[in-house]
């Protein structure tokens, strides 16, 4: 180790408040670098070429793209002039955005020595040095766009933001130190929520057939919401009828099957709660509006619920059993008659429509079996 320390960097308090705590570090390393290096005066201002590699060992704490933000970051607030982003494997040349000192003692003696008139007070120069509006045939540097490369931004997708990056500020009219520096930005936020679009998207799916709600959304369901595993298994057809027949995507099915069941269990034990005494069942019954209530959200026809019901009722006199709640029996029968009359109707249209109609299908099936308790309705 050497026997002299490392030179300290000492910064202002309130530069650090007002830039950032980063930007005056290496505004300070910077001005180091001016103090001991050579400078070359062009357009009135001292401009400094030092390696990439040598600013990088000089901020040991920092890394490349680090440097590269903080020098725009510092750019952009009109306190440095850079002839491009910093990269480790260039030259890196900078000025400080002020009049060195010989330009501006010529201006201030200029008007004496050629005897010319006191220069008026000029409204625009509260505007700071080097700050313009944008023009409308402005375009990025073949280097603002390799800077964006780096970030991988597509040059395809960095042009086409130009037009309404353009637009957008000439129609504000405000004057700015780089207007590069500001499209970059721009369009890496453009760019962002263009690849959260995609990623979304990418997630999204339709409903199959073999489509079934996640182990963490049945948990949910059966044990945070205490619904019967039954009823949710007799929910599932109907949910995918529904959201297949509109051909909707989502990444989100889980939440939709969830707010499906919830709802339809609201109702159900609504009726469970109205309806308790065990009976047999009469001659003309009908089911309870709620009934036909949860069918709607369930997304099944009125008319093919109301078809159904003499059997129903002619199934239930044979057999003799009494229930508590017959709506709730008759609900379950409609949805699970429902699920089979489509998955019947697919295997029609999936086959050319050959064989017998639908109605025929349901008729085949063993109506013991279509009326069996499933316990969420007993």
């Amino acid at each position: 180790m050497s026997l002299i320390p490392e030179k300290p960097i000492v910064i202002s308090p309130s530069l650090a408040a007002t830039l950032g705590l980063e930007e005056a570090v290496l505004l300070q390393l910077l001005q180091e670098c001016i103090a001991h290096g050579d400078t070359l005066s062009s357009s009135g201002f001292n401009w400094v070429t030092i390696s990439g590699q040598k600013l990088l060992s000089l901020t040991p704490f920092w890394r490349e793209e680090d440097i590269r933000r903080l020098s725009a970051s510092l750019h952009e607030k009109g306190l440095l002039l850079i002839g491009g982003a910093f990269s480790a494997h260039q030259d890196f040349r900078f000025a400080f955005n002020e009049v060195s000192a010989t330009q501006a003692s010529t201006q201030q003696t200029s008007p004496r020595q050629t005897g010319g008139p006191r220069a008026q007070p000029n409204p625009a120069s509260n505007i700071p040095h080097g700050a313009q509006t944008i023009g409308g045939s402005w375009q990025p540097s073949d280097d603002a766009l390799r800077q964006l490369a780096q970030l991988g931004v597509t040059r395809e997708f960095a042009q086409q933001q130009i037009p309404q990056f353009v637009a957008y500020w000439r129609e504000r009219n405000v004057p700015r130190h780089s207007w590069e520096s500001k499209y970059i930005k721009e369009v890496w936020r453009q760019w962002q929520q263009a690849a959260s679009k995609h990623h979304q998207r990418s997630r999204e799916i339709s409903v199959t057939s073999e489509w079934r709600p996640s182990a963490d959304a049945l948990d949910i369901l059966i044990k945070q919401g205490g619904i019967n595993p039954n009823f949710i298994e007799d929910a599932v057809p109907e949910f995918i009828l529904y959201w297949r027949d509109r051909g909707d995507v989502s990444s989100t099915w889980d939440s939709k099957f969830i707010h499906h069941v919830r709802r339809q269990w609201q109702f159900y034990t609504g009726m469970m709660d109205q309806d308790s005494m065990p009976r047999a069942i009469p001659d003309q019954w009908q089911p309870k509006e709620t009934v036909y209530d949860v069918l709607q959200m369930a997304n099944i026809d009125r008319q093919f619920a109301q078809q159904i019901i003499p059997e129903f009722v002619l199934y239930w006199q044979e057999n003799g059993t009494p229930h508590g709640s017959w709506s709730t029996k008759f609900l379950q029968y409609v949805k699970r008659q429902w699920a089979r009359h489509n998955q019947s109707q697919s295997a029609s249209v999936s086959h050319g429509n050959q064989g017998s109609n639908s109605e025929g299908r349901i008729r085949d099936r063993s109506i013991i079996d279509a009326l069996s308790d499933r316990s969420w309705a007993s």
